[in-house]
């Protein structure tokens, strides 16, 4: 009787720890969030055909910029597209730019800084 009480106790144990660490990630997956700077680029095509193209965003300083390819910019709509960082390289006060490239290598290139409103950045360029 005194071995099954032991057992028990020692489950009931280990699954309080197995909780709390449980509790612990989920805790730090939460705050992950504020961690991050995020660049969101809105491109509004102006134009009555459909473009197609390419977003570069880079940091002040990085040698290697974020690009997505292969987008679609419908006509006479404007489409959001999200860049995440890591806040701890762009500090606030760090500067950015986003070029759109799209048709015939027709290039839109805007600048922004990190400011320190702890909200996202919008970028905003208009095509044709």
């Amino acid at each position: 009787m005194i071995k099954s009480s032991f057992v028990i106790s020692l489950v009931i144990l280990i699954g309080t720890v197995a909780l709390s660490w449980g509790l612990k990630d989920v805790y730090a997956q939460g705050t992950q969030s504020s961690q991050t700077f995020k660049i969101i680029v809105e491109v509004t095509n102006n134009g009555n055909l459909d473009e197609y193209g390419t977003i570069h965003v880079s940091i002040d300083g990085s040698r290697s910029p974020v690009i997505t390819n292969n987008l679609i910019f419908p006509a006479f709509q404007t489409s959001s597209y999200p860049f995440t960082f890591s806040s701890s390289d762009v500090p606030v006060g760090k500067g950015f730019t986003v070029e759109v490239v799209y048709g015939d290598d027709e290039i839109k290139r805007v600048y922004g800084t990190n400011t320190p409103s702890n909200a996202p950045e919008v970028a905003s360029i208009t095509i044709p």
